[in-house]
Order: structure tokens, then sequence, then C-alpha cells
């Protein structure tokens, strides 16, 4: 299974009266670098684009999907994200099916 992975500090958001709301993640503009290319060379619907200049495109297409607005809820991911928010950086993970 093809993934993208990425680190980024995590930004939680707190109530005006106090208290925590949530946690925000921002979905950087995705690049080769961030991607597994061997798994995406043999992915049956990304393989033949993942050497092309296609490909930033469809990354840009996978991070619209993923994070419509450039950010998610750390508490509410999307389908096919894992959020590992342990250490300082938290470890994004999209699974691309």
């Amino acid at each position: 299974m093809a993934t993208i992975k990425f680190r980024t500090n995590p930004m939680p958001v707190e109530y005006p009266e106090g208290g925590h709301a949530y946690t925000l993640i921002r979905v950087p503009q995705l690049t080769r670098s961030h991607c597994d290319m061997a798994a995406f060379r043999r992915h049956r619907r990304y393989g033949s684009f993942a050497n092309s200049d296609l490909f930033p495109g469809i990354l840009a297409r996978i991070r619209k999907r993923v994070a419509p607005h450039g950010w998610f809820k750390v508490e509410d991911p999307p389908a096919g994200v894992t959020v590992d928010a342990s250490g300082i950086l938290a470890v994004v993970t999209i699974e691309i099916d």
C-alpha cells in the first residue's frame, strides 16, 4: 500500500472561556519526498504517473481530499489517515488505497 508520511507541529485550539477545544494538524504541500515512491511505482492506479510531471498534481488532489481546508482535527482524522501525536512533532501517515 502506498503511503505519504510527514511530521508537523500540532496546534491546540482553546475555548475563549478556557480549556482545550481540539487540536489541528496543518497538511503541507505534498511532494515526492513525503511519499514512499517504491510503493507508488507499484500502485495499480498511480504507478504509471509516479515518475511523470503529473505526479505533483496527483499529490495536490490527495491533499485536497484529505484536508479540503488545509487542516484537519486530530480527534476526527479523515479515512485512511493516522496521527501519532506522542512526541513533540506529530507523525501523520496517509494510506492510499
